[in-house]
């Protein structure tokens, strides 16, 4: 890895504790906890994103004392894989390819961890989409059908939202800095 990919994920991860905490102290039914991830992922590829994913992973578990966090860095490997496809393919270049690319994000997002939220913390993780379990939940749906339901629907909210992020913040980038970046040449 160079330096500048080093640079970064130092970067996705900052981005990823931050907004994820902001986000998690506000309990709102998403996570965005994958924002730098998905941004190292469109600058650099997938083994930086990775490592910004896992780090993120590690760090929010130990600094929120959370440590059901850890099995989820599962999906953040496969949110650096998609994202770095999804760069590759230019869903970054405009917000009519993030909005579609961020929904599929969301349902692969979602098909990870729901059997993770189910199995291993029968529906109880953290946050807002524990809020919405709970809610689906006292609507009269099995386990299930309640944890999968939220995981769903968060995800697809929560992806969308930080694939429009992260195309604000490459379409934001001058000229100059962009160059230095071929990913987004694509």
């Amino acid at each position: 890895m160079t330096l500048r990919d080093l640079v970064l994920i130092r970067l996705g991860v900052a981005v990823n504790l931050v907004i994820g905490q902001i986000v998690a102290a506000l309990l709102l039914p998403v996570y965005l906890d994958s924002v730098g991830t998905i941004l190292v992922a469109a600058l650099v590829g997938p083994r930086a994103a990775i490592a910004a994913g896992l780090v993120s992973q590690v760090l929010n578990a130990v600094i929120s004392g959370n440590f059901s966090w850890l099995p989820f860095g599962l999906v953040q490997v496969v949110i650096a894989l998609y994202a770095t496809a999804a760069a590759r393919l230019g869903a970054f270049r405009s917000y009519a390819t993030a909005v579609p690319a961020g929904l599929g994000m969301g349902l692969v997002a979602a098909s990870c961890s729901a059997p993770i939220s189910y199995f291993l913390f029968g529906g109880v993780t953290a946050g807002g989409v524990t809020v919405v379990t709970t809610v689906v939940r006292a609507l009269g749906a099995p386990l299930g059908v309640a944890v999968a339901s939220a995981s769903y629907a968060t995800d697809l909210l929560d992806k969308t939202i930080a694939f429009v992020l992260v195309t604000l913040l490459l379409r934001s980038l001058p000229r100059t800095l962009a160059t230095r970046f071929p990913a987004l040449a694509r």
